[in-house]
């Protein structure tokens, strides 16, 4: 069984065992990968804040083509 400790062994860790990795991949993506993130954020909470009344605005971008190489 593999514990917190045994990082090497993990293809995904569990959440609170490797945050500061996750992190630092984020940071570490091109600005137009970040943009499209946010996006997609916007498009999740669209709908609860419109069921609170609000008019949320969601960015409308292009479809970028990411290369197997970027990911």
């Amino acid at each position: 069984m593999e514990t917190p400790d045994d990082k090497s062994t993990l293809t995904c860790p569990p959440f609170p065992f490797d945050k500061p990795l996750h992190r630092k991949r984020l940071r570490e993506l091109p600005l137009p990968e970040k943009v499209r993130i946010v996006v997609e954020l916007q498009k999740i909470a669209a709908p609860i804040l419109r069921a609170r009344g609000e008019k949320p605005f969601v960015w409308e971008i292009e479809p970028c083509v990411r290369n197997e190489k970027e990911l």
